[in-house]
C-alpha cells in the first residue's frame, strides 16, 4: 500500500524540475493541505532536497542518499520482483543468499546499501565500502539457460555495460577492465562485481546468480593498505546515486534478458588492461606466468607462457601486470 508520503514524492518527481503548489498537490492525491504539509516536512527528515516558495508551491531538488522509494519510482517493476535499499548491512550479498533460503525469484530482484561492514569481492577479500560516495548493489538473475558454455561470459558482459554507464555519469573518465572483474582507472581500481551461483541441491543446478557490484565512484580516502591500489571514479563530480542505480540496474537485467554476447566480448577485449602484458595468474596455490594474448570466447584468459606453450584460463586472479619494454 502506498503511503501518503509516498505519494507525495511521486508526484513531486513527476513534476521535477518545476514548482507544484500544495493546492495542486491536494487536488491531484486527493487529500488535505495539512497533510501534504505533514508528508512534505517527513521527506525533509529524510533527507530529501524539496525547495518551498511562497506562491509557487513545491519543488523536488534532490537527495545525498540512496532512497527505495525513489528506485522504484525510476525502475520498471515490471521487470523486477522486488527492490531492498538498506542504511548499513554486512554485504548485500549476504542479504541476496539470505533472501533466496526462503524464496524462490522468477524476476531479478535488488539489494542496495548505504555501506557495507563486511563487503567483499573474489576469493572474499574486502571491499572498502564508505557511506555517501560509493554504490554497492546486488542483483538476483534467475537462470534461465542450462547452456553452460554462456555462464562464464556473464561477469564480462556485465563489466562491459557498467564500465560504458559509468562513462556517461563520468563522462571525463575512462574504465578499464582488469580480467575477469575489476573496473580500473589507469592502474587503480575503481569498482569490482562478484558473480556466485545459488545452487540447487536436489537437482544440482543454478536457480539463480548473485551478481554483487561495489564502486568507489567518489571516495577520496582510503585505507593505507589501499591507498596506492584503489581510487574513486572522480570526486570533483557529482553523481546522482538513485539514477546511478537504476540506470545501471535496467541496462544489466535488459542485457541479462537480451544482450548480444559477442559483440560485448568484443568490447570487453577493446577495455581490457591485461591483453598484451607479462602476467601472473594466480590458480590455487600454483602461480602462472605468461604473456596474455586474449580475451578466448568463453571468457577465458588466454596465456602464452616462455615455452610458447598457450593455454586458456576460465578462473584464477591476476595478480600481477608487467608492460614488455
Amino acid at each position: 500500500m502506498t503511503t501518503t508520503k509516498q505519494k507525495v514524492l511521486f508526484e513531486l518527481l513527476a513534476h521535477q524540475g518545476d514548482w507544484t503548489s500544495g493546492d495542486e498537490l491536494a487536488t491531484d492525491l486527493q487529500i488535505s493541505r495539512e497533510s501534504i504539509w505533514k508528508a512534505i516536512n517527513a521527506l525533509k527528515k529524510k533527507n530529501h532536497h524539496i525547495e518551498s516558495r511562497k506562491n509557487l508551491g513545491y519543488q523536488y531538488i534532490e537527495t545525498p542518499t540512496l532512497d527505495e522509494d525513489i528506485v522504484r519510482y525510476y525502475l520498471d517493476d515490471q521487470h523486477v520482483d522486488d527492490i531492498f535499499v538498506e542504511q548499513e548491512v554486512t554485504s548485500t550479498q549476504h542479504l541476496a543468499k539470505q533472501y533466496l533460503t526462503t524464496h524462490q525469484v522468477q524476476k531479478p530482484v535488488i539489494f542496495a546499501a548505504e555501506s557495507q561492514s563486511s563487503g567483499y569481492g573474489r576469493r572474499g577479500r574486502a571491499f572498502y565500502s564508505p557511506a555517501t560516495s560509493g554504490l554497492y548493489f546486488t542483483i538476483v538473475l534467475p537462470n534461465k539457460t542450462e547452456d553452460w558454455s554462456q555462464v562464464g561470459l556473464l561477469t564480462t558482459s556485465m563489466a562491459v555495460i557498467i564500465a560504458q554507464t559509468l562513462e556517461q555519469f563520468f563522462p571525463d573518465e575512462r574504465i578499464d577492465l582488469k580480467w575477469v572483474n575489476d573496473l580500473f582507472i589507469n592502474d587503480k581500481k575503481v569498482g569490482g562485481i562478484i558473480t556466485e551461483a545459488n545452487i540447487e541441491l536436489e537437482s544440482k543446478s543454478a536457480s539463480a546468480f548473485i551478481m554483487g557490484i561495489g564502486l568507489n565512484l567518489t571516495t577520496e580516502t582510503f585505507p593505507d593498505e589501499l591507498s596506492n591500489i584503489a581510487q574513486g571514479i572522480n570526486s570533483k563530480v557529482t553523481v546522482d546515486r538513485n539514477q546511478l542505480l537504476v540506470t545501471l540496474a535496467q541496462r544489466i537485467i535488459d542485457t541479462y534478458d537480451h544482450g548480444d554476447i559477442p559483440a560485448l566480448l568484443d568490447e570487453y577485449r577493446r577495455r581490457s588492461n591485461v591483453i598484451g602484458k607479462q602476467v601472473t595468474l594466480k590458480l590455487g596455490n600454483k602461480m602462472i606466468t605468461g604473456t596474455a594474448k586474449q580475451i578466448a570466447n568463453d571468457g577465458g584468459l588466454i596465456i602464452e607462457d616462455e615455452h610458447g606453450i598457450t593455454k586458456s584460463f576460465t578462473s584464477g586472479e591476476v595478480i600481477k601486470t608487467t608492460v614488455f619494454r
